[in-house]
């Protein structure tokens, strides 16, 4: 075997102790949380496994085993079976829970596009106390007559397209199917006489826990990972009628829900034609993203129009330029929060299988095509951790996830590469590929459900108290200001409001109880699920609240209901 894939297989395992080192020396809010709660304990498992490979592979007299193959049927069976996974996980697993406020705002601007508004008018009312609502990554506007997230709309408007003939949250699970089946038809397009290298690339989609995962969510990024392969599939055509389909997708894919995931992972691909002198192409393409990339970064100015009225105030970050400068401005601990990150895509990802990857990098220099696809992961990792270091909560790491289908062609790739020694390596290969399945997959499953379930059970718990309004506080538990959310037309009950967002409480109870409204508060021990699930003591703030505000909406005529 060569030294360089003695090289590549142990480099992740070296890489990730040292993503792992820099990581712990973060103290970020939910990054922290995260390395804390899954990722310490899904290191070792990923390791062990690929120890596991490596040993298999070390085992001398095993027989050489004839090539794998595949399907186009049985990889439709696969795309269909991870249709059912991602679906049943997110009912069961994931509770039907929207944990973050990504989550939160797709399905929350998805129903306000299939009542056919681009914003929901707020009533009167609660214009000026819209702030109490939480508004935390809705366009930043005060005293907003309507509402609307300020994300581009493409992923909510998919699952508003979705949601006319079927469950909404079926789209993420229908995007991680034809993710796969796309993953296998571009390996077809570049390998057509070899269908071994399309599993390689099949298997590290499919057994890809950040892929699995997110795919049960209401996230933009398996929209961004099927855009992305849709876009490549046609591209590597190489048809003046699929090159037409590509960039109808490429505005589709720009429009998701942020506007620089998708041009930076063409962006390698225009430099493959221009190195190739592909003039005519090279226009077509650029031309058309420019057009494509003007047009979207003008939708805040559109929306900004549906919200704002005469008593509006408009704050910074409502056009992508005041975010760029608010977000370079925020960027602390850049380097220790971007090993966490890597550390959080390496765990959640079929690690045992990621020396193929490294393998296949290394074929860029003489390979055109593999060196797009390493630049298209190298672009927008850079341009994140200038840009925006902190992803907050996901599975692995989400600001790749649109990538992910070039780590499964390199990895086939880095297979072709080894092409003289694949008979002796097929058993190693299938040592990584069903402990995977069978070990990591379900450790990762366990750790998911052990942060959804608690903020979904206390959820569940608001809503069965059947009152008028709930008011809760952001520190009451470890996120719980994520708790804060409403329908586009406020029918929800209780209508949750955050208690530090609340301008003036007198007269928000001089208004909500005139009609002898009844109001939930919580006290500490109604957090407790939460508190444990983050190691954290009560604190003190939802009990401190308790006393004075149960007096305060009594005597505006309000009945008090406290969650305990």
């Amino acid at each position: 075997m060569p030294r360089r894939f003695w090289l590549a297989a142990i480099s992740p395992a070296l890489f990730a102790c040292l993503c792992f080192a820099l990581a712990r020396t973060v103290h970020k809010p939910i990054t922290t949380d995260y390395l804390r709660l899954q990722d310490i304990w899904l290191l070792p498992v990923q390791l062990g496994l690929a120890a596991l490979m490596l040993g298999v592979l070390a085992v001398p007299g095993w027989r050489h085993m004839r090539p794998f193959t595949l399907t186009n049927r049985s990889v439709a069976l696969l795309a269909l079976a991870m249709v059912l996974l991602a679906y049943a996980g997110h009912r069961w697993l994931l509770l039907g829970y929207d944990l973050s406020r990504d989550e939160q705002m797709a399905t929350f601007d998805s129903w306000i596009y299939a009542h056919g508004r681009l914003a929901w008018p707020l009533p009167t009312g609660w214009q000026g106390d819209a702030g109490a609502l939480n508004l935390l990554f809705m366009l930043p506007v005060a005293r907003p007559v309507a509402w609307v997230s300020a994300y581009l709309p493409g992923n909510a408007a998919l699952r508003a397209l979705v949601g006319l003939v079927a469950d909404p949250a079926l789209t993420g699970p229908l995007l991680t199917g034809l993710s796969v089946a796309l993953g296998w038809g571009c390996a077809r397009r570049l390998w057509p006489d070899d269908r071994e290298a399309g599993l390689v690339a099949v298997a590290l989609l499919a057994l890809s826990g950040q892929v699995v995962m997110a795919g049960m969510t209401a996230f933009a990024m398996p929209t961004h990972l099927a855009a992305n392969l849709l876009w490549l599939w046609l591209f590597l055509a190489d048809r003046r009628r699929s090159d037409l389909a590509a960039l109808a997708v490429g505005f589709l894919a720009t429009g998701i829900h942020q506007p620089l995931f998708h041009p930076l992972f063409v962006a390698p691909w225009l430099v493959l034609l221009l190195v190739r002198r592909r003039w005519g192409r090279l226009a077509l393409f650029s031309g058309a993203y420019l057009a494509i990339g003007l047009c979207w970064l003008a939708w805040p100015h559109l929306t900004l129009g549906l919200v704002t009225g005469p008593q509006s105030l408009t704050a910074s970050g409502a056009d992508y330029l005041s975010r760029l400068r608010d977000t370079l401005a925020l960027a602390d601990q850049r380097w220790p929060i971007m090993a966490a990150n890597l550390l959080r895509g390496l765990c959640w990802a079929p690690f045992a299988l990621l020396p193929l990857p490294l393998l296949g990098a290394g074929l860029a220099r003489r390979e055109a095509p593999a060196a797009a696809l390493l630049g298209g992961v190298l672009l927008p990792l850079a341009v994140m951790a200038l840009i925006l270091p902190y992803q907050g909560h996901g599975f692995g790491y989400r600001y790749l996830h649109g990538t992910l289908g070039n780590v499964a062609l390199l990895g086939a790739y880095g297979w072709r590469r080894l092409a003289p020694w694949q008979a002796r390596l097929r058993p190693a290969l299938l040592a990584g590929l069903v402990p995977g399945a069978l070990v990591a997959m379900p450790v990762e499953a366990g750790l998911a459900h052990r942060i959804y379930a608690p903020f979904a059970h206390t959820s569940a718990a608001i809503d069965a108290t059947g009152a008028d309004y709930a008011i809760i506080g952001a520190n009451d538990a470890p996120l719980a200001l994520d708790l804060v959310r409403n329908r586009p037309d406020l029918a929800n009950r209780p209508i949750r409001l955050s208690a530090g967002d609340i301008a003036d409480i007198d007269a928000l109870a001089g208004r909500i109880c005139r009609g002898g409204a009844t109001v939930a508060l919580p006290a500490d021990s109604f957090f407790a699920a939460i508190n444990a699930t983050f190691g954290a003591a009560p604190g003190g703030q939802a009990d401190a609240r308790l006393a004075p505000q149960t007096a305060l909406l009594a005597d505006a005529g309000c009945r008090v209901v406290a969650l305990r």
